[in-house]
């Protein structure tokens, strides 16, 4: 058993605590991190990793997924429930992909790098990781957090949902839940029926057939989202437009991956579009006149939305979105699109392939919608994802009538 604690010269209050039955790789992890300001702990068993997180306060957990006894898996399950403030990440063996991706679905982990590890990168991930979160402990944001009346929160059907879908449960066995709730149900035939996908159904069980378990997955989510604020009359007029403008956004990002940069959308980043402007459902459910008031203004003069948002609330609905997501325990990737999607090239960002990509997209459903807000668009970021503008431009035309 070995338990090694490393206190820097610099003062810090980041504590990590580095966690792998192999003696010489939690060695290489405390060299690495030597120079570092971050006070460092190593356990070589799970058992060892609670008694360290029982007894002091850590901020980040780096840990293997193939232990004995305790895998990571458990683990990480046991630290979600006892510390969830925690931040957590994955450092293992590709063996381990399935065990891996079920466990980022599950927010057990923020992300995921794989052995042997890139010291560079991982210095990195880490700098990046604590970057974000301080910009979701800003002062002004948690105030507004904990002044919201009536905090949204998802339906207990979402994971009940969501758990047959993932683990590939009977096709008829999860239409027969989705057909008990309404709102689900309803937006799964609206998307099905729309000029979009050009199809008529009003059966659910062909529309997830039709669809895929990953879309069917995606639309449960943002339908759940969606459902939680329960705003009526001229704020839910807001709010359908939002929904369109996302669904609008999500679909051009998979064009993105599929005709331009050739792959397939992850499924933990999946509901990127979708969800990357839930802070703006957000601040019409919280302040409805003044963000309507922020609408107005933009729309007579070219302000930036931020800025107007920052001297308003005090803080952007970027930071609100992001928040939001990760008390609901989203994926990572997907808090990072809301907190980044109108800033690509910010330097806490470690998903930048997907924030390049949901920034151009939102950038274009803005347009398809006729969205009036101000937004520039840095053709910088084609360059950066590696596509031209043209590509996606071509791609894009005569797709409008599509999308309603």
């Amino acid at each position: 058993m070995e338990v090694i604690s490393t206190m820097q010269n610099n003062h810090t209050d980041k504590k990590i605590l580095f966690v792998d039955d192999e003696v010489q790789i939690l060695k290489s992890l405390n060299r690495l991190f030597m120079d570092t300001d971050y006070e460092l702990f190593t356990a070589d068993s799970g058992k060892v990793a609670l008694a360290i997180l029982a007894n002091e306060k850590i901020d980040l957990v780096i840990t293997d997924m193939r232990m004995p006894v305790m895998d990571g898996f458990e683990l990480l399950q046991k630290i979600q429930e006892a510390y969830p403030t925690v931040l957590r990440i994955i450092l293992s063996g590709y063996s381990e992909k399935k065990t891996i991706l079920s466990a980022l679905q599950k927010n057990l982990a923020k992300l995921y790098i794989m052995k042997p590890w890139d010291n560079n990168l991982l210095l990195e991930v880490v700098n990046q990781i604590f970057e974000t979160e301080n910009i979701l402990c800003d002062e002004n944001l948690i105030h507004l957090i904990h002044n919201t009346d009536d905090l949204p929160t998802l339906k207990t059907s979402y994971n009940q949902i969501l758990n047959l879908l993932d683990n590939n449960a009977e096709l008829g066995k999860i239409a027969k839940i989705i057909e008990k709730d309404p709102a689900i149900a309803t937006k799964l035939l609206h998307i099905i029926n729309s000029a979009f996908y050009d199809i008529k159904t009003g059966n659910i069980k062909q529309a997830i057939a039709l669809l895929g378990f990953s879309t069917t997955r995606n639309i449960v989510l943002a339908t759940s989202v969606v459902d939680s604020f329960a705003m009526k009359d001229m704020y839910g007029v807001q709010l359908g437009i939002i929904w369109n403008h996302s669904f609008i956004c999500s679909q051009i990002l998979n064009i993105i991956y599929k005709k331009l940069l050739n792959k397939k959308l992850s499924e933990i980043e999946s509901s990127a579009g979708l969800l990357h402007n839930i802070g703006m459902a957000l601040f019409f459910k919280n302040f409805p006149e003044k963000y309507i008031e922020i609408f107005r203004s933009i729309k007579k003069s070219k302000f930036d939305l931020l800025e107007l948002e920052r001297d308003f609330v005090n803080v952007t609905h970027q930071q609100a979105g992001a928040y939001l997501l990760k008390w609901w325990e989203i994926p990572y990737p997907i808090v990072e699109a809301a907190l980044y999607h109108h800033t690509p090239f910010a330097t806490g960002i470690i998903n930048h392939e997907l924030i390049y990509a949901v920034n151009i997209a939102q950038h274009y459903a803005n347009t398809f919608v006729g969205n009036q807000l101000s937004d520039e668009l840095d053709l910088n970021v084609f360059d950066a994802l590696g596509i031209r503008k043209s590509q996606l431009e071509e791609e894009l035309v005569g797709m409008s009538n599509k999308f309603y």
